[in-house]
């Protein structure tokens, strides 16, 4: 065995080697990355902007609590995430959740919506819209990205329905 360069130690001379011989794939220190994210997990999370359930919608808004005042009533939600919002409106109907969103930029893109039964997946339309039939009841998750290899904006919500 060589000895390290004077003023290096082993731990140094063997990371050396490594860099050099077997060095770390790209996807991987990009998803080591993007992992740090969560140790603060609201930092990676969209800001929410309008919640009519709470805060009532904006006049001229469809949404909001009807004449007679039933729970079941669509839901206004607005997120911001990285100068992208996402409007979600959400219904729940005997049971069961529809969620219709759009996001502002207007584009073909991944959508997922984590829920308590796994997982939907789709992609917005041209215009950013997307719809989501049939969800059950409780916290959801919408995930929005770009499509491509070198995504790193990427807009999370989640709420409770």
């Amino acid at each position: 065995m060589t000895q390290p360069p004077a003023g290096e130690d082993l731990g140094e001379a063997v990371a050396r080697l490594y860099v050099d011989t077997d060095p770390v794939p790209a996807r991987l220190l990009q998803a080591a990355s993007a992992g740090l994210a969560w140790r603060d997990p609201d930092a990676a999370l969209a800001a929410l902007l309008l919640d009519s359930a709470v805060a009532g919608a904006p006049a001229g808004v469809r949404a909001g609590p009807g004449p007679d005042g039933d729970a079941d009533d669509p839901r206004l939600l607005s997120f911001d995430s990285g100068g992208t919002v996402i409007d979600v409106e959400v219904v729940v109907d005997g049971g069961r959740v529809r969620l219709v969103g759009q996001v502002s930029h207007p584009v073909e893109a991944p959508v997922r919506v984590r829920h308590s039964g796994g997982e939907w997946t789709g992609t917005t339309d041209r215009l950013g819209r997307f719809s989501v039939p049939d969800l059950p009841v409780g916290p959801l998750r919408i995930w929005w990205g770009p499509a491509g290899p070198e995504t790193t904006q990427v807009g999370t919500a989640t709420f409770l329905t």
